[in-house]
């Protein structure tokens, strides 16, 4: 049986599927200003895709998106001061930040039709006099709201109590 690792290996080259400028990049990485710059190619992701990806880290960094002729360029200064190892991982988090975006993305676009149709159902039964469809009769209130006397308003049970100590004499 042979070893695995003795026989000859691929070149760098033959084992990339795609041209190192159709990918992500990091461009600069600076931990004396905790920054960071990636750049990717316009046509790998959605902008509304790079829009939602950037939101996430939000918390962590200030984000900048520019766009140099092919290619998006995403700058991060971080709100705190980081190693170069958490810049790196920074940057591997915003690829995947990218990815879950564009599955959600695409999740969306494929049952849009499935969402528009629910959010009118949805209006459309909160809409007075509009029967929801297959003419089904419409279920009773559980509670009358202007009845003093059906209970919504009574707190027998002392459920309702402030619990701020300033507003415990004012029940």
């Amino acid at each position: 049986m042979s070893d695995p690792t003795s026989g000859p290996r691929p070149s760098p080259a033959a084992t990339e599927t795609l041209p190192r400028s159709a990918r992500s990049q990091i461009e600069t990485l600076d931990t004396a200003t905790s920054t960071l710059t990636l750049s990717l190619d316009v046509g790998l992701y959605p902008r509304d895709v790079l829009y939602a990806a950037a939101y996430v880290f939000l918390d962590r960094a200030y984000v900048l998106l520019d766009r140099r002729e092919s290619r998006f360029v995403v700058h991060f200064r971080a709100k705190r001061p980081l190693e170069a190892s958490t810049l790196q991982a920074m940057a591997g988090e915003f690829e995947n930040e990218l990815l879950a975006q564009a599955l959600r993305h695409r999740v969306v676009d494929a049952n849009q039709r499935i969402i528009e149709d629910v959010v009118t159902v949805a209006i459309a039964g909160a809409v007075a006099g509009v029967e929801p469809p297959g003419g089904a009769e419409t279920e009773p209130l559980l509670v009358e709201i202007g009845d003093a006397e059906d209970g919504f308003l009574a707190d027998s049970q002392g459920i309702a109590r402030p619990w701020e100590p300033e507003k415990h004499g004012s029940e």
